[in-house]
This record gives C-alpha cells, sequence and structure tokens, in this order.
C-alpha cells in the first residue's frame, strides 16, 4: 500500500475516535429535565389524582374522626328537668341542661339541631328502649353551651319503656339516662356527621324517703273528710314533676286506717310541704291520736293518681307500688323534733 495512502487511513482513525471520545452524554439533570418537558401532562394528572385521594381521605375520614373526637370529650350537666301536663298517653318536659367542654377547635364549631332519644341506661344488660325522643336545638362552641328547652310536647311510644322510667325514678336513689342521636358538626364551612352518645346520672326519689307529717287536725264536720294536715315530702332530685291528685292509704300496726288526698300535687325540688286530707274510720280515730301523741309512724301507701278525675296508669304504677313509712312529728317544723 502506498505509504501516503496509509498515513492518511491512520489519521482518518485517529480523528474519528478522538470524536468519539469528545463527544458529551446528557446529565441527570437535563434527562429529567427533557422527561418533564415531554410527559408534563401526566405528572400533573397523576398529582390531580393524588390530591383528589387525599381530599377525600381527609372529607371521609380524617375530618369525621376529628369531628367525632370534638364531640365524645365534651360532658352534659341537667340542671333542671320539668314533666308537666301529663295525660295517659303525653306530657310536656323541660329540661335546662349545659354541654362542657366545647373547647379549642370545638369552641368555632357549629352542631345543627337534632333530634335525641332518651333512654335508660343499664350498661348494656338489656336492650335500649327508647322512652321518648326530643329536640335539641342548634348549638355554638365556646366554653359551657346552654342548652334550654321549654314545654316540648311528647307523646308516648313505647308505654312499656315510660313505665320503667317512672318507676325508677321514682324508687331509686339515682339513675342513668342515656342520650343518643346523629347530627351534622360545622367546623367553618366543613362538616362532617356525628353520633351524639351521653349518659347522664341523675339523683331519683328514692320512694319519697324522709316524709314527715307535720301537721294534724281532727274534724267533726267537714264534707271533704275527718283528718287533715301538713305532710312535707323531700325531693332531692332537679326534677319537678305534676303528680295529679294522688290518692293516699293510710295504716297502722298493719291495720288499715283509712284513705286520703293530696290534691295537685307538684313535687318540686327540695323540701315542700303539701296539705292533704283523708277520711279515717271513726273506730280508728282514737289509736290515730294516740299514735300521733307518741310521735309514731304511719306507713302510706297510694291508690294511684288522676287528673280531672282520669287516672294516668304510667304515673299510679309507681305510686301503686310504694309503703312509705311516714312518722307523726308536730314538732319537725319548730325544730324541736
Amino acid at each position: 500500500m502506498d505509504p501516503a495512502a496509509r498515513l492518511s487511513t491512520s489519521s482518518d482513525r485517529k480523528v474519528e475516535e478522538a470524536g468519539a471520545i469528545t463527544t458529551q452524554q446528557p446529565t441527570k439533570g437535563q434527562r429529567v429535565k427533557a422527561h418533564y418537558k415531554k410527559w408534563w401532562w401526566a405528572h400533573i394528572i397523576v398529582f390531580l389524582i393524588l390530591a383528589l385521594v387525599a381530599i377525600l381521605i381527609a372529607i371521609f375520614a380524617i375530618i369525621p374522626a376529628v369531628a367525632q373526637k370534638l364531640i365524645n370529650k365534651t360532658t352534659l350537666t341537667v340542671n333542671s328537668l320539668s314533666i308537666i301536663n301529663p295525660t295517659a298517653s303525653s306530657f310536656e318536659i323541660s329540661m335546662n341542661s349545659t354541654i362542657h367542654g366545647a373547647t379549642g377547635a370545638a369552641a368555632h364549631a357549629r352542631i345543627e339541631g337534632f333530634k335525641v332519644k332518651l333512654f335508660l341506661d343499664d350498661n348494656g344488660k338489656t336492650p335500649i328502649r327508647s322512652i321518648f325522643e326530643m329536640p335539641v336545638p342548634e348549638t355554638h362552641g365556646g366554653g359551657d353551651i346552654p342548652v334550654i328547652q321549654n314545654n316540648v310536647p311528647i307523646t308516648i311510644g313505647d308505654m312499656g319503656a315510660l313505665d320503667a322510667f317512672a318507676a325508677t325514678l321514682m324508687d331509686a336513689y339515682d339513675m342513668r339516662i342515656g342520650m343518643r342521636g346523629r347530627t351534622k358538626i360545622w367546623l367553618g364551612k366543613v362538616s362532617a356527621g356525628v353520633n351524639y352518645n351521653e349518659v347522664v346520672t341523675l339523683k331519683a326519689f328514692n320512694k319519697l324517703d324522709g316524709m314527715v307529717i307535720t301537721n294534724y287536725t281532727i274534724y267533726t264536720n267537714n264534707t271533704k273528710g275527718n283528718v287533715g294536715g301538713d305532710v312535707m315530702i323531700p325531693n332531692p332530685t332537679v326534677t319537678t314533676i305534676d303528680m295529679g291528685d294522688v290518692g293516699l292509704k293510710i295504716a297502722y300496726n298493719n291495720t288499715q286506717l283509712g284513705v286520703g288526698l293530696i290534691e295537685n300535687l307538684v313535687l318540686r325540688p327540695g323540701n315542700h310541704t303539701y296539705k292533704f286530707m283523708s277520711t279515717i274510720d271513726e273506730n280508728q280515730l282514737i289509736p290515730l291520736a294516740v299514735a300521733a301523741g307518741k310521735k309514731a309512724s304511719l306507713t302510706i301507701g297510694s291508690n294511684g293518681t288522676s287528673i280531672n278525675g282520669v287516672k294516668i296508669p304510667w304515673l299510679s304504677k309507681p305510686l301503686e307500688a310504694l309503703d312509705t313509712i311516714v312518722p307523726v312529728n308536730t314538732d319537725y317544723l319548730t325544730g324541736k323534733s
């Protein structure tokens, strides 16, 4: 081969090799930039999908959980409870209560009005039976929240549940009242459905323990009866209840003496004195007077209650089950007992 040709071929190869050595590969940053330049639309779609998933998780999981936690942290105090205008199938209820613990995030929350079911709570020993249902007005957070409901008409749905409530209210020392409902809580412009589950412990009448006949008079010419007087009935509860005209059964030493009546009895919180009138068997007047002189105790029962001459079964049943020991103590009010 011609030396000149060999030289030329050698030079061309060197040039090609030199060119191959000096050609630059794209950097990682350049490759990333090129990728996003080509696939930017795909990344936007992925971002939007992830954002939507995050929003859905917040709406359907995080926010409801937070809202439920806010509700669960609150507690309820019943300041007063009033049951008036009872009939055989209805009554009116008023309740003054306070929700505590609506602070922090809950201070700015709004709870929509809803209906709550009330029931006797026995820690799950028996199935829940709603006594009645009542509306709860819309409330706003911020410390202690007053909740006031006045003269709400109640129609009795489950008479057995109301009978159990009335019996527990009359007989027990205290009772647990459960409340359940479903409502919506608003945190700004975001809302979530929540369950309202609350149990409050209220004092009950404890069989009217502590009754005392503080004054009595024997009448010889009274068309309503022959023995009347005053009886102090304690009410350690926050409950006011219209009991109507309460019939009495009066006994001493297992001997029935007669019957009586307390008209228009309204049991209010505290110790209050009420007028009674009774008709005692004439043969028992002297034994009654002797018992009263000894400051002995009578056994007072009831034959039920009525309003305008109509018997109220759910109020009558717990009264008819009572046999309360009631001392005759005319010094009670003077403090000489």
